[in-house]
């Protein structure tokens, strides 16, 4: 089923560069994890949890705990890339992010991706609780998965 290219909140725009490609100046696929974290960073600012705020203030650490992705259509060198980020689900001790990849221009699909993280306790990565303050300030992120 086609992902509408404004099915997701948040949206910032990467360009492929020539270390992110293979020698055919086709996007290596590893790029997108680097893509897709700098969405998710995006949003957690706009939701008023950026890095600082997060982790090192409120000390909410977030490991990632599963990532899975699928690919469309090969993005190429030099590409303005639309990246699209939005919270699909709250858990008990977790969250579920999905991002989709399009190309600027022509909003052609190039991946899909779903991110869990997990809530922790820093010193001995044991689960905890998701914060409340967390989940209340993605929730205008929320969307259907």
């Amino acid at each position: 089923m086609p992902v509408a290219p404004n099915a997701l909140p948040v949206v910032v725009q990467e360009r492929v560069r020539w270390s992110d490609c293979d020698p055919l100046g086709i996007i290596y696929y590893g790029t997108y994890i680097r893509f897709f974290e700098v969405a998710e960073n995006e949003m957690f600012r706009a939701a008023g949890l950026p890095y600082h705020v997060l982790r090192v203030e409120r000390q909410v650490q977030l490991p990632r705990k599963a990532f899975q992705v699928e690919f469309h259509s090969p993005a190429e060198m030099d590409e303005l890339m639309d990246i699209r980020v939005g919270v699909t689900r709250f858990g008990e001790t977790s969250l579920t992010m999905r991002f989709e990849a399009f190309r600027a221009s022509d909003q052609r699909h190039r991946a899909s991706a779903t991110l869990t993280v997990v809530s922790v306790e820093k010193g001995s990565i044991a689960k905890r609780p998701l914060p409340q303050f967390v989940k209340d300030a993605l929730s205008p992120f929320l969307v259907e998965s």
